[in-house]
């Protein structure tokens, strides 16, 4: 746990489009974003932001926030700039699967992408299908028949734990692929009980959270929110259209909630108070 912030955050989120085609029932996407429209970032700006992270010692950038990065046309350019100009950054995407091929995978990797999360709840097709809306049996099939060692290193099975998952049978099925589980995160603001609690078993305390101390998250229209669970921005530091990141990051709304991650007191950040990562939140409402 950080208690004392980086100088410059070592891993940047920047969300290059607003938009997502998933029906995933742990994810509030269809409940708060489903009708906005299309906000892509700008790539000029973009890659301003990337010159700048080359003078500090930025460790990931990961080109995904709360939406589906392949729907951005645009993608592969985006990866290919922050590729060549940091060298030594990791460089991920974070992927619902829908959209992805053999050749799409191919040139991910060609344009210099680092790793490629997928997100797989289930090997269950049955129980997939009822958690992400969609059938298992495309996305299985060409992960299942991909030989080249190389691309197999770049992708990790991200497995959002429900009570669907059977650790061994996504080993047996795709254990040639780094499989990297979590507990799901929840906020009582997402307004998604319905669903959510259709496909776990109970909520889980998985706290405490320090990413405001050594992350940035950098959302499509240009707001930097405090972390990439605030869906509704909930707290906005500042903005990358009118500031640079250095100077976002010392600014005194960012160090006003740096000082609360350090004593603990997520009850006085709006976007924590109610997140299973605030324990007294936790407590009291699941535990009482």
């Amino acid at each position: 746990m950080r208690t004392v912030a980086l100088d410059f955050p070592k891993s940047i989120l920047i969300e290059t489009l607003n938009l997502c085609q998933g029906n995933c029932k742990f994810c509030p996407y269809t409940r708060i974003r489903k009708n906005e429209k299309p906000v892509f970032f700008d790539i000029e700006r973009f890659k301003e932001l990337i010159k700048e992270m080359s003078n500090h010692e930025v460790k990931r950038i990961t080109l995904f926030n709360n939406n589906e990065p392949l729907l951005d046309y645009r993608i592969c350019e985006f990866i290919k700039f922050a590729h060549e100009n940091l060298k030594d950054t990791e460089i991920t995407l974070s992927t619902n699967g829908i959209l992805l091929t053999m050749d799409k995978l191919i040139e991910l990797k060609a344009v210099g992408l680092t790793t490629l999360y997928i997100s797989i709840p289930t090997i269950n097709k049955e129980n997939y299908k009822e958690i992400m809306g969609v059938s298992l049996e495309k996305l299985l099939g060409l992960l299942e028949k991909i030989e080249d060692k190389e691309l197999c290193k770049m992708i990790r099975i991200a497995v959002p734990k429900t009570k669907y998952y059977d650790h061994d049978l996504m080993k047996e099925k795709l254990g040639k692929y780094l499989i990297c589980e979590w507990d799901l995160e929840y906020k009582e603001n997402w307004k998604i009980d319905d669903i959510y609690n259709g496909v776990i078993d109970s909520i889980h305390y998985v706290g405490p959270c320090d990413r405001p101390m050594d992350q940035m998250v950098i959302s499509s229209n240009g707001n930097v929110i405090i972390c990439c669970r605030d869906w509704n921005y909930q707290n906005i530091v500042g903005n990358v259209y009118e500031k640079s990141i250095y100077d976002i990051w010392h600014g005194k709304e960012m160090k006003k909630i740096q000082e609360h991650i350090a004593y603990g007191d997520y009850d006085s950040i709006d976007c924590c108070k109610d997140c299973n990562m605030n324990k007294n939140y936790y407590l009291k409402r699941f535990k009482e």
